[in-house]
């Protein structure tokens, strides 16, 4: 490398000068000379750019290749750079390694796509609308910008871009993190837990429990997966799914569990397995948000384990405990969960109040499995929905047509010209029928007789093609369709109900007011 004075000497020089093609510099200090030659013809420099996989371990010989393949440094596990070098860099380190070695010098590619603006259109000075990152940085902090651009769109795909999209990944995710986390340190202080009180050979009892511990297992193996593809998108991903589950379903069920006085073994393992999950959770996410991983871990692991890690990057990468998953108790809950969100739109379009009990939730699910599932969780739908009974429909011809309200009617345009003239007694006689009967045999695709109605009509079989069926809400409940399941919740208030949701409103108010 040149001195100061070397590069002060050349600077002097006009090196694109055609005369000029070797320049000599003199090391008096330890008697060494250097020469700095012209290459008097360039092809294209991204080309010579193939060669840095040889040149940065200056490999000159078939020793010196043999060597570096042995160290592990060659082929390289994996080059990053953004789509504009698929025909650059990529290519000439592609190309060169293969003509030189008969293979590529990298084994994986991570090619990033281009950054547009919240709009979706390309960022430039002359439009103005550049986001500077810096201020993007100060505001919203560099683990919330790392985290939007490794989970807001796949590498190689373009992503927008806006300080309002970071601080939406701010809120969701770090923000929601943080408050989960610090529940559990007020109350863990309060009560004096230490991660040393879990039993030897503990294993979660609660089903709660149960579930986010299995949850966090299947976590650890789903982002190991990710992350050893190259793949930090679905591994940031998932964690945030991971994160929603633990602080909307976990922690928000799991409440009374810690604000409880007496601290028995159901409060250890809510505490256990909370903290087990955080502490985690901060091990998973190191890679991808290393500010606030750091942060969780300082707080949680080495302030009470003083010969732990120094850093959560120093700490190993989890493993994950397979005899902790329970693929039918997640299941089971994912649809407790979905139930208990279409649940509560049901009582949203109803105008009713989550305080205010009611009567009686109905389901409609796919099979048998499912049924039993959302029965062996009915007590949780009924806490988080606030309702009295939970009963389930299985989707069948006769359990759907008996779930919904019917209107029947017939299908003019095949009727009308069959029979003509009787075109409206036929209606009149279809009308005077049981709509769920007539339901049925439509869906059994069997015929369906018609009264006679004195001398007006002969007696009519309509075939199931002939009829009109119309679903509408069971009356006296709002309903929420979604994919292929339905949710209706009974809107009649009876003077008890009343009472108990004037009753729990006085305890909001109370509490409220002790806050």
């Amino acid at each position: 490398m040149a001195t100061p004075a070397q590069r002060a000497a050349l600077d002097d020089l006009d090196l694109h000068r055609p005369y000029i093609d070797e320049i000599v510099l003199d090391c008096p200090a330890n008697g060494c000379g250097a020469s700095v030659r012209r290459i008097p013809e360039v092809m294209d420099a991204w080309f010579d750019s193939g060669a840095m996989p040889f040149a940065q371990w200056h490999v000159q010989s078939s020793s010196d290749m043999d060597a570096l393949r042995k160290s592990g440094r060659y082929p390289a596990d994996y080059i990053c750079e953004a789509v504009d070098q698929t025909r650059g860099w990529f290519y000439s380190l592609h190309a060169l390694s293969t003509l030189l070695e008969g293979e590529p010098s990298y084994k994986n590619v991570i090619c990033l796509g281009l950054i547009l603006d919240e709009r979706g259109q390309k960022m430039s000075k002359r439009v103005g609308n550049v986001v500077e990152p810096l201020s993007v940085l100060d505001e919203h902090g560099a683990d919330a910008l790392r985290w939007y651009l490794f989970t807001a769109s796949h590498p190689g795909e373009a992503r927008r871009f806006s300080s309002k999209l970071v601080n939406e990944t701010l809120r969701r995710v770090l923000i929601t993190l943080w408050n989960v986390f610090s529940f559990f340190t007020n109350y863990a202080s309060i009560d004096q837990f230490h991660p040393s009180q879990k039993p030897e050979g503990w294993k979660p009892e609660n089903e709660l429990d149960r579930w986010i511990l299995s949850e966090l297992n299947k976590l650890i193996t789903q982002v190991d997966a990710h992350l050893g593809t190259y793949d930090p998108t679905n591994a940031g991903r998932r964690i945030q799914e991971f994160i929603d589950q633990l602080s909307n379903w976990y922690v928000r069920r799991s409440r009374r569990r810690f604000w409880k006085s007496e601290n028995d073994g159901d409060k250890l393992s809510a505490y256990i397995s909370l903290y087990t999950c955080l502490e985690t959770v901060a091990r998973l996410m190191a890679p991808l948000a290393p500010f606030i991983a750091e942060e969780l871990y300082q707080n949680l692991v080495k302030s009470v384990e003083a010969d732990a890690p120094d850093s959560v990057h120093l700490a190993l990468f989890p493993e994950a405990d397979a005899s902790l998953i329970d693929e039918p108790l997640m299941e089971a809950t994912r649809l407790a969960m979905r139930f208990s969100s279409m649940g509560r739109a049901a009582r949203s379009k109803a105008g009713l109040r989550v305080r205010q009990p009611l009567s009686q939730f109905r389901i409609v699910v796919r099979n048998e499995i499912e049924a039993r599932q959302v029965k062996d969780l009915a007590e949780q739908l009924q806490e988080e929905l606030n309702v009295k009974q939970v009963s389930t429909y299985v989707i069948d011809s006769f359990n759907e047509v008996n779930f919904w309200d019917w209107n029947i009617a017939p299908n003019m345009a095949k009727v009308g010209p069959k029979y003509a003239g009787q075109s409206q007694h036929i209606a009149q006689a279809l009308a005077s029928l049981e709509p769920r009967r007539v339901a049925i045999q439509v869906r059994l695709g069997q015929l369906v007789g018609l009264p006679r109605q004195g001398d007006k009509i002969p007696p009519v079989q309509l075939a199931a093609d002939e009829i009109t069926l119309t679903k509408n809400a069971p009356a006296g409940f709002s309903t929420v369709e979604e994919g292929p399941y339905v949710v209706a919740i009974e809107t009649a208030i009876t003077p008890d109900l009343a009472e108990e949701g004037v009753a729990r409103d006085v305890v909001h108010h109370i509490q409220n007011l002790r806050r």
